[in-house]
């Protein structure tokens, strides 16, 4: 199964799926530090949203984690009034957004596995499990994320890291990453599966920030899924550039480890908020380079198969 935040649903019934958005940040030390991380508008993500779904889009991963005002009540408002099926997370972003108070440094990891898990099975905190009360949601996270920083872990992330794992043995929770500039991924592949994660449970972010197509095939060989969330954001680098990493990985054999995303978590990034390129650029705008190049065979899989595989909880 796969678990949104209005239930459970059976991987058949997922649709075109964006792995790797932003819906609602509304508060916490990074969105204070800086403005345009700052996405509270329920009215705008429903328009981004319904946008998206008139070009057929079915399900997003929403990857705001804890500490940055993740809302688990706000998703299950979105997901109620557009029909967009709606994966929510749990876990940590990058240790550089937590204070050295955070519970990050000083709990144990079977107190951190313990509080993943309550968020899988029971429901996520309305407060972002920044304490001291929890006060849980009907809305149950659907991945489990943890962030490296370039080329290493970060302040006691080694530690979170195998609290993630004890958590995905307990549940079954898929494993989603952000891989700072796209570094690290076998270094996290490895400490994954030490603690009990095959690489087949895990879905690297920001991956194709490190455009090395010889690099991605080793991941892709492990079993791992590349999330490409850099189309449309052109001061990375220009669509094109995705579009050969992903024929050349196809060519290469990988067509099912591949998903895509768009990641828009700025304002600046919302045609709701003024911005672009929007929620919808990326069925409308990219996936269009891909069948233009050939791969209209693939793209049902990298939309539909491969992210009904990658969110699926295991047995």
């Amino acid at each position: 199964m796969i678990r949104t935040v209005l239930g459970d649903i059976d991987p058949a019934d997922l649709g075109l799926t964006h792995c790797h958005e932003h819906l609602l940040m509304t508060g916490g030390w990074p969105v204070m530090n800086e403005p345009d991380f700052r996405l509270d508008s329920i009215g705008a993500a429903e328009s981004e949203l319904r946008a998206a779904a008139s070009a057929g889009l079915g399900a997003v991963v929403e990857m705001t984690p804890p500490g940055f005002g993740r809302s688990p009540s706000g998703l299950l408002d979105l997901s109620r009034s557009t029909g967009v099926k709606v994966i929510a997370t749990t876990g940590l972003h990058k240790s550089a957004y937590y204070a050295d108070t955070h519970w990050l440094h000083t709990y144990s990891r079977e107190q951190i596995t313990q509080l993943l898990v309550d968020e899988i099975e029971i429901g996520m905190d309305e407060h972002g499990l920044e304490g001291p009360v929890i006060e849980r949601s009907s809305a149950r996270a659907g991945v489990v994320k943890v962030a490296t920083l370039y080329h290493r872990f970060g302040k006691d992330v080694d530690r979170f890291t195998d609290a993630v794992a004890a958590a995905h043995v307990a549940t079954g929770v898929p494993v989603a990453t952000h891989n700072d500039k796209g570094t690290f991924g076998h270094e996290l592949l490895d400490r994954l599966e030490a603690g009990g994660v095959p690489a087949s449970h895990v879905l690297l972010g920001h991956i194709d920030h490190n455009p090395d197509p010889t690099y991605l095939a080793e991941l892709a060989s492990r079993g791992a899924y590349l999330i490409f969330d850099r189309p449309g954001r052109v001061k990375y680098a220009p669509d094109s550039d995705s579009v050969k990493l992903i024929t050349e990985l196809i060519e290469a054999g990988y067509a099912s480890r591949l998903l895509v995303g768009c990641d828009l978590a700025r304002r600046s990034y919302w045609t709701s908020l003024g911005g672009g390129p929007g929620l919808s650029y990326l069925l409308e705008r990219f996936i269009p380079r891909l069948v233009a190049d050939g791969l209209e065979a693939e793209v049902r899989g990298i939309l539909v198969d491969n992210p009904a595989r990658a969110l699926s909880f295991a047995r």
